[in-house]
């Protein structure tokens, strides 16, 4: 990955950026954690909490560093619900974080 780390106003920020730190807000709560890709979801989301700026991947990245970085973000979502299964409230949760995080139908 050829990518240059940048401390970066929210309006320059673009859906498929990958967060180099938590983001947190005025009061320190997170609202993301580090190696979140940016959704446009999360993006409108962030500016209605105001948030000003991020720290994440600004340059070069490829598709497929992208599709790598979310990947192994299922796959954690996979491994933290296995015990859960997808059935009920747990199963759909999961859902939800995955249509979240990756605009997915399915988890």
């Amino acid at each position: 990955m050829n990518a240059l780390h940048d401390h970066i106003g929210l309006d320059s920020a673009v859906a498929g950026m990958i967060l180099m730190d938590n983001l947190h807000d005025a009061e320190g709560t997170m609202l993301l954690p580090q190696g979140t890709t940016l959704t446009e979801a999360a993006l409108i989301c962030l500016r209605r909490r105001k948030i000003e700026s991020l720290h994440a991947l600004t340059d070069a990245y490829s598709a497929a560093d992208t599709e790598a970085a979310q990947e192994c973000q299922r796959q954690r979502l996979t491994r933290l619900f296995r015990a859960a299964g997808n059935a009920g409230a747990n199963g759909l949760l999961l859902r939800h974080i995955m249509q979240y995080r990756f605009g997915e139908n399915d988890a």
